[in-house]
């Protein structure tokens, strides 16, 4: 496990995912790139992700391992979901709650948004976080930022930071064969538990 986690800052990119596709090689895994604006943010479905600034905007990568099946790289996802919700904990302790597989909500609306991608030999993580954000009227009754909720401002590189090293711990629960212990906590924290479903 990486002691210190290497965050590095951009004002601009097209997205940090993308911009990891092209430059993975020049970092190395649990390398954090963050921008404070991204021009080309992607979510799921090739939808735009929208950015704005305040937002915890950041990509890292896991390089492929000689021991894991493809099962546990389908985990990832999921591993993705329980780390941000550990690490917000740490930040602010409020009731979030995931959306299998790449939303985390709080109070009912989207706080958070997960895009992981393969490219090469390494599984891009990337997450976008509603944190010191206003969102505008239009997405005010589904998103909601960490700022609306507390009146505060927050430090993003601590929440980076609390989240990458959550995935990291969680990776090695994975890789030591504690995935029950994870599922577990993986279906304390659902969105959809108890949800009836249209």
């Amino acid at each position: 496990m990486k002691e210190n986690i290497n965050l590095y800052k951009f004002d601009e990119l097209d997205s940090t995912n993308d911009y990891l596709r092209r430059n993975h090689k020049s970092y190395e895994e649990f390398d954090v790139i963050s921008a404070r604006v991204q021009t080309h943010g992607k979510a799921r479905r090739q939808n735009d992700w929208i950015s704005m600034d305040g937002m915890a905007l950041f990509s890292f990568f896991l390089k492929e391992r000689d021991n894991w099946k493809i099962e546990d790289y389908l985990k990832l996802p999921l591993i993705t979901g329980i780390a941000v919700i550990k690490g917000l904990r740490k930040i602010e302790n409020l009731e979030y709650k995931f959306k299998w597989t790449n939303d985390v909500y709080v109070e009912n609306m989207k706080l958070c948004g997960i895009l992981m991608e393969k490219t090469e030999d390494v599984y891009i993580t990337g997450i976008g976080i509603n944190v010191n954000n206003i969102l505008p009227e239009n997405l005010k009754s589904k998103a909601i930022s960490l700022t609306q909720i507390k009146n505060k401002k927050y430090e993003l590189d601590e929440v980076i930071k609390n989240i990458v090293s959550e995935f990291q711990t969680l990776c090695e629960t994975l890789e030591n064969g504690f995935w029950k212990d994870i599922l577990k906590e993986i279906n304390q924290i659902n969105y959809l538990k108890g949800k009836k479903l249209n």
